[in-house]
């Protein structure tokens, strides 16, 4: 076991798999081995581990679209930018609940996609599971109000929403009326990215004009490139990277850390803040397994939900900055810019010819994509981004 001694950033899923297990799942163990900073051996962590299982009450599983990241010296974050802060989720839970509910974690798409994870826990068959408020929209489609073309704006304008006793009142409850609580989000904001191919130089609407660009389930985005100069391309997740390196298609609409995480760098060429629409990835919890509960051990996770999101918060921006390298202080070693990818930042008048193109005012097909889910829950989200008022995390449920 001394060859498995080593800094959490240099472990590897063989070497967990090396080491005998005692009923504790891979991702579970790699989870205690990321928190403990590398100060354990990873021995003591599967002794630690196998021991709060046998003694929880209660197992929660919990289901993830995406694995731990191999990347040694990576700031703010060790695992993907999609399942931010569920490692911390699951130290709080068992931390708060006096060891009473252990966290079984199942990474990699073991018990499904997002879409399937998220049925699963709607169903209370996986108490727990990471999936995107876009894929979530398929279940609660008042979401897809919230991809509606520059409605939110900036990150500090979602942060305000997401806080607000109206997103409570509003969003939230319309994904617990289908039985699914969010215990916490994390708005990366989805950037156009183009291959290394393109050599146009985009910063207007016009400049995209007759390119292929990959688009993702989400109504509104879909929307979004039908109305600009552009071909929406609905190619599979797993041929996007080979789609743009090979130039079957000239870019995507993605979060720049999605798009890092999965070593897209080397064919992204440009990277354009045009800022319209977040991948609001999350993490969601079953609610007919949180109302079984006692009441205390309830209120244990909804605390270990606002420990996460809390982290989340606090660590949003540096992760952006420092790991991918898309701010406009960010180091040229950071992320892309270490790759060679431009960053395109718009100017105002710039930003302005985006908003015009995609104004839901000048849409018929926006306006009707709004009157379909929700006017009222539109009008909403505009009254709240355009206030003043703090982005501090709040603890949601007693609003």
């Amino acid at each position: 076991m001394k060859k498995l001694e080593k800094a959490s950033g240099h472990l590897n899923r063989r070497d967990i798999l090396r080491a005998a297990l005692g009923g504790c799942t891979v991702a579970s163990v790699g989870f205690g081995y990321t928190l403990s900073g590398g100060g354990k051996a990873l021995a003591e962590v599967v002794a630690d581990e196998t021991a709060r299982k046998a003694a929880a009450e209660h197992v929660l599983t919990m289901g993830l679209d995406a694995t731990l990241n191999q990347f040694p010296g990576r700031v703010g974050t060790p695992h993907m930018s999609w399942i931010h802060g569920a490692p911390e989720f699951k130290a709080a839970i068992e931390r708060l609940s006096g060891g009473r509910i252990y966290v079984e974690v199942h990474d990699g798409g073991a018990l499904g996609g997002q879409a399937e994870l998220l049925k699963k826990v709607q169903q209370g068959v996986v108490q727990a599971g990471s999936c995107s408020m876009q894929n979530a929209a398929q279940l609660v489609p008042i979401l897809n109000i919230l991809d509606v073309p520059y409605a939110i704006g900036n990150e500090q304008n979602f942060w305000r929403l997401l806080f607000s006793k109206e997103f409570n009142d509003t969003f939230r409850k319309g994904t617990e009326d289908r039985r699914l609580v969010v215990a916490f989000a994390h708005p990366w904001v989805r950037r156009v990215m183009l291959s290394r191919s393109v050599s146009t130089e985009v910063r207007r609407p016009e400049d995209l004009a007759g390119m292929k660009i990959r688009v993702t389930a989400a109504k509104l985005e879909q929307l979004a490139f039908q109305i600009l100069p552009t071909s929406a391309t609905p190619i599979a997740w797993a041929e996007t990277f080979s789609a743009l390196k090979d130039g079957v298609m000239e870019g995507l609409h993605l979060a720049p850390g999605s798009g890092y995480d999965t070593g897209m760098a080397t064919v992204i060429g440009q990277i354009i803040d045009t800022d319209w629409m977040y991948n609001t990835d999350s993490i969601w919890l079953s609610s007919r397994w949180l109302d079984k509960l006692d009441e205390d051990l309830r209120e244990s996770v909804m605390e270990a939900a606002f420990e996460a999101q809390t982290y989340v918060y606090n660590t949003y921006e540096t992760i952006q900055r420092d790991t991918f390298g898309i701010m406009p202080d960010s180091a040229p070693d950071a992320g892309f810019l270490a790759a060679g990818t431009k960053m395109t930042f718009l100017t105002d008048e710039e930003r302005a010819a985006w908003k015009s193109a995609l104004s839901v005012e000048s849409n018929p097909l926006l306006q009707q994509a709004v009157d379909t889910y929700g006017r009222e829950a539109y009008e909403l989200v505009l009254k709240v981004t355009a206030a003043q008022g703090g982005t501090e995390p709040v603890r949601w449920w007693k609003l």
